[in-house]
């Protein structure tokens, strides 16, 4: 098994994995507006619970979105800052996607059955998108990845035959929706499994190739020369 590093901070929490030969190992914070100074410390802290060196990772992932611009900045950057360091291979894994996969890691869910994740996007808006859970129990994406408006949501989820999970449907605006589950949120420990199955289907590439997801039109890309540094330590 590949040495993969994963990172998001695409919400208000912050995590990361790292998966090895000897097993899988996570490490997750609560921490609105800290990213920034928490998730190198925590890639170090993680690196050190699985007894290895940033030298000897093969590839590294990040969640790109969609979610908060400055937290998917923050982990695009980093992402960024290490692939480039060490000529690491990169992934990035739909934070929407990750929330579907925790569901269905930790719910009894059948092969067939449809997960609709709905995040608050914020600006009166929510990001949401369906997913399908395969013979493998993964969730893979039924459809694109939409910003919209709550009322929006609400009329293409109205009859949906499926869960319907997402700290979105804690929104007043929401609560014409039956919420399954309205608190949960991206984790890289529920990235873990999309992400091997990346790596195993060769789908890592440039930075270039695995480009954050903003759904906005106004949210440019912007490479690591054009961002704030997010990398110094005091």
């Amino acid at each position: 098994m590949a040495n993969l590093l994963i990172l998001d901070a695409s919400s208000a929490l912050c995590s990361v994995s790292v998966t090895t030969d000897q097993g899988n190992f996570h490490l997750c914070e609560d921490q609105p507006r800290r990213h920034a100074q928490r998730l190198l410390p925590m890639v170090d802290e993680i690196l050190q619970q699985a007894g290895m060196s940033k030298h000897q990772l093969d590839g590294i992932a990040y969640g790109r979105g969609p979610g908060s611009f400055t937290g998917i900045r923050i982990a695009a950057s980093v992402m960024q800052g290490i692939a480039l360091a060490l000529d690491l291979p990169v992934y990035g894994c739909s934070s929407l996607q990750a929330v579907a996969q925790e569901v269905a890691d930790t719910q009894s869910i059948h092969t067939a059955q449809k997960i609709a994740v709905v995040m608050d996007a914020h600006m009166g808006e929510v990001f949401w998108s369906i997913f399908q859970c395969d013979n493998n129990g993964m969730m893979q994406p039924h459809g694109q990845e939409h910003v919209s408006t709550p009322q929006v949501c609400i009329d293409a989820l109205t009859g949906f035959n499926g869960l319907v999970v997402g700290d979105g449907l804690a929104l007043e605006s929401l609560s014409a929706l039956t919420a399954d589950d309205p608190t949960v949120q991206p984790k890289t420990e529920f990235m873990t499994r999309l992400v091997q199955a990346a790596w195993k289907n060769n789908e890592f590439g440039s930075e270039e190739q695995h480009q954050p997801v903003y759904l906005r039109d106004s949210v440019a890309w912007k490479k690591l020369d054009e961002q704030p540094s997010l990398l110094k330590r005091s």
